[in-house]
């Protein structure tokens, strides 16, 4: 039996990062999540293990940083049988919650990168002034949809590792 549906507007920035030697272990194991994405592009459908609450189906519509998402909490069975759906389409991350911020790390061939995230109460929110110690925010990616999880996981393997490597030089780092 699934949960009940929730559907809100998710108010969220995020932040190419890179993260000090040495920092994850100050945060602890981080949480591991795996995500695939059945549909992408301005409208994704994403199952998600990994979570305390279990498997979860969300849908969000949108770009920038403000966008629709629904969710709902799906049996294991259901989210297996998603998950070979999604084909290539899977990312898998390690999270750490410090304070208000989300960082990831993403793992595979996404190594390397690093995004921080925060969700707001609102468009106008400011962010908070200190940022979690020893991450260094590159840019800020809320509007470059290339960074979504959704085209992350869109990229064919071949091109992940290249993504990733010019986004640092992008940024003026490698």
């Amino acid at each position: 039996m699934c949960s009940s549906v929730v559907r809100n507007y998710e108010v969220e920035r995020r932040f190419l990062v890179q993260a000090e030697a040495g920092l994850l272990t100050n945060y602890g194991k981080g949480r591991r999540l795996k995500q695939a994405y059945l549909l992408s592009g301005k409208q994704s459908l994403r199952i998600r293990i990994g979570e305390d609450r279990g498997a979860v189906l969300t849908a969000k519509s949108g770009t920038g940083i403000r966008r629709l998402e629904t969710e709902v909490v799906v049996p294991n069975n259901i989210a297996e049988a998603l998950f070979l759906k999604a084909d290539q389409g899977v990312i898998e991350k390690l999270r750490w919650y410090i304070g208000p911020w989300e960082l990831d790390q993403f793992l595979g061939r996404l190594s390397g990168l690093f995004l921080l995230e925060i969700e707001l109460e609102s468009d106008g929110d400011e962010l908070p002034e200190a940022l979690p110690a020893g991450v260094i925010v590159m840019r800020e990616v809320t509007d470059d949809n290339r960074f979504t999880s959704s085209s992350l996981a869109s990229l064919s393997e071949s091109n992940r590792s290249k993504f990733v490597q010019s986004a640092y030089a992008e940024a003026g780092t490698s």
